[in-house]
């Protein structure tokens, strides 16, 4: 499975194929998406301490934005059952190594 990642000034995407990469472009970029692999690249954040509270919030507000996108994504078919669970189990992956699971469980997300 690949993700693609589109900047705003029209570069060459980055493409990448694995939970590791994805991650890090989340930390990394502000992003918007587009598609159930395609993400735009609004901005790069700003230096940021790369703590493990930085990066929870990082990833919680990612998770919280996938899911509010999800039903409008889903509504245009663009999620199927394996695409489902994909990006359950990258949640459930990174949510249990930032201690995010109890909340993702609790709202739904996993």
């Amino acid at each position: 499975m690949y993700i693609q990642f589109i900047y705003k000034d029209g570069s060459n995407p980055y493409i990448t194929t694995n939970t590791k990469n994805l991650f890090n472009m989340i930390c990394k970029y502000e992003l918007n998406q587009v598609g159930a692999y395609d993400f735009k690249v609004v901005w790069k954040r700003p230096r940021y301490k790369k703590t493990y509270k930085a990066i929870q919030d990082i990833f919680r507000d990612f998770v919280i934005s996938w899911q509010l996108d999800f039903d409008y994504w889903r509504k245009k078919g663009f999620y199927s059952w394996g695409d489902c669970a994909f990006w359950g189990s990258f949640f459930e992956e990174y949510g249990k190594k930032y201690g995010l699971l109890r909340e993702f469980r609790e709202n739904g997300i996993i």
